[in-house]
């Protein structure tokens, strides 16, 4: 027990808080976030290996004596992963249940009696892609072309590519696109959103047909809003013109009813002669006294009336007297 301890603190002392010299061309190794990696170690074919220590920028996180007994073979020094890491029977690293923060550099640090060899990995964290999204803001140009802009966004975009994929194997390595689509002259098109990153890849495809059906729709048909617009102007003109109507209608009876009731009660003073002129026809008729050669004929009235004022009504006025 005594000596494997002893042999881990001189590792330690000796590899201190530094980087593995061969660090600057480490193999790179993608995992994906709360999923498990495994760093592969490849030993040399020596016997004469005393120990293996696995670094994690620069820190140990395991020791290992290949030698040793199995209960003491294999030391986790990095204690708040304790139960995320594991070495493999080649003594490989196993990192479970990935966090952001097991990205970084890697090394295996391989002890000989006479040497010592390193075997690094850069380790790469990142989220699985989810949730496309494309949004379209699409309108009529005046010459008639459908004019769509378009924008592809997706969940977690801070480690992924977005391109999009266009007609005739294009790639535009933009989240934003802008076509100009003439329906008359051109036949449907298919424009794919692809983001990736090094786990993940996804898509999402749309059709130029069916984001401009809306705007070609509005261009055949009258727009709502103005027909609405057009047939209340209508009725309100109607409306008006049949109130002018009957409001000078009833204007015209109130002004006759008006003329009646003046007539009706018109007053007549005690001893004034009222006259009164009758028309007849020139045909003969038989009437006791004829009337000569003129046509009209004058007739006087005299009225008398009490010293009590009446109205008298002109209508209803008889002649007491015919001369």
């Amino acid at each position: 027990m005594l000596r494997p301890r002893l042999l881990l603190a001189l590792v330690l002392l000796s590899s201190g808080n530094s980087a593995p010299q061969d660090s600057a061309n480490p193999l790179t190794v993608n995992g994906i976030l709360g999923e498990s990696v495994t760093l592969s170690l490849k030993l040399p074919a020596r016997d004469d290996i005393q120990s293996i220590t696995w670094l994690h920028n620069g820190k140990s996180v395991t020791f290992i004596l290949p030698k040793a007994a199995p209960d003491v073979r294999v030391s986790v020094t990095d204690t708040e992963r304790k139960h995320r890491l594991q070495i493999m029977e080649n003594y490989s690293l196993l990192l479970s249940n990935l966090t952001a923060a097991d990205a970084g550099l890697y090394c295996a640090q391989i002890t000989m009696q006479t040497s010592t060899e390193f075997s690094c990995y850069t380790l790469q964290v990142f989220r699985q892609l989810r949730n496309l999204r494309i949004t379209n803001h699409t309108r009529l140009s005046e010459i008639g072309t459908c004019e769509i802009h378009l924008t592809c966004s997706v969940e977690n975009s801070n480690d992924s590519l977005l391109r999009w994929h266009v007609v005739g194997n294009t790639s535009i390595k933009e989240a934003n696109l802008t076509i100009s689509w003439d329906p008359k002259n051109s036949s449907d098109q298919k424009y794919t959103c692809i983001a990736e990153n090094p786990v993940s890849s996804i898509a999402f495809s749309v059709s130029t047909q069916s984001l401009c059906k809306g705007v070609l729709n509005t261009k055949n048909h009258p727009d709502t809003k103005w027909i609405i617009i057009v047939v209340t102007a209508i009725l309100m003109c109607i409306i008006i013109t049949i109130g002018l109507f009957v409001w000078r209608k009833k204007g015209c009876l109130w002004r006759t009813a008006d003329t009646i009731r003046n007539l009706d009660y018109v007053s007549v003073s005690p001893g004034n002669t009222v006259y009164a002129c009758v028309t007849h026809p020139n045909k003969q008729t038989n009437i006791p006294t004829p009337v000569k050669s003129s046509d009209f004929s004058t007739i006087y009235s005299t009225v008398h009336q009490s010293k009590e004022s009446k109205p008298i009504s002109s209508r209803t006025t008889a002649l007491d007297s015919v001369i």
